[in-house]
């Protein structure tokens, strides 16, 4: 059982984590600071600290807080069997916009950089990326099963769509214009394949 001290120790770092996130999505994560993050929370900075350590052990939480709710919302997507996979891929596009407003996918690729020559945050960011790696993985076994599928395994699809889908994030935070990179079309066009494969199996 946990101790009064404990509770409040955990409402406090929840109170804490709703704050970055705020932080987050209003002024970006170039803008979140442990002041700042502090400031939202009306907690002093040493009680940041000793949740979190540091400006990087924040986000790092704030990602994973995230990460959690995300999954959530996908998986309840795509358990839908009201909806064609087509939908279901609109729809996961329609929720990448949210994505990047809401400012995970700049948070998710700066903590991956600086994974580069940190490797406990390399393993963390890893852990984030898996996670979506093995959801999709099973939304696209069931599909090459459904519509017969068997020039290439599912395993190679879902790298082949990861690959693409990080590629395509970088280029969006650079600011690649639609006109030079056609993500957005790329991304309807894929729509549309999946759309003409479920009708031809009917």
């Amino acid at each position: 059982m946990l101790t009064r001290n404990a509770l409040g120790s955990q409402s406090t770092k929840a109170q804490i984590l709703r704050a970055a996130r705020l932080v987050l999505q209003r002024d970006g994560v170039g803008n979140l600071t442990i002041r700042s993050v502090a400031s939202e929370a009306d907690v002093n900075l040493a009680l940041i600290h000793y949740h979190f350590h540091s400006r990087d052990g924040l986000l790092l939480a704030v990602l994973e807080d995230l990460n959690d709710d995300l999954l959530t919302r996908q998986r309840g997507m795509y358990d839908r069997p009201d909806m064609t996979l087509a939908e279901k891929w609109r729809q996961a596009v329609d929720f990448y916009h949210q994505d990047l407003d809401s400012g995970y996918v700049r948070t998710l690729l700066e903590l991956a950089a600086h994974g580069y020559t940190n490797p406990q945050m390399a393993e963390r960011v890893r852990a984030v990326m898996g996670a979506w790696q093995d959801l999709l993985y099973d939304v696209i076994a069931g599909a090459v099963r459904r519509l017969q599928i068997t020039s290439v395994e599912p395993a190679e699809l879902t790298s082949m769509l990861v690959s693409f889908w990080y590629g395509m994030e970088q280029r969006h935070l650079l600011g690649v214009s639609e006109e030079h990179g056609h993500m957005w079309q790329t991304l309807r066009t894929i729509g549309c394949l999946i759309e003409h494969m479920e009708q031809r199996q009917g």
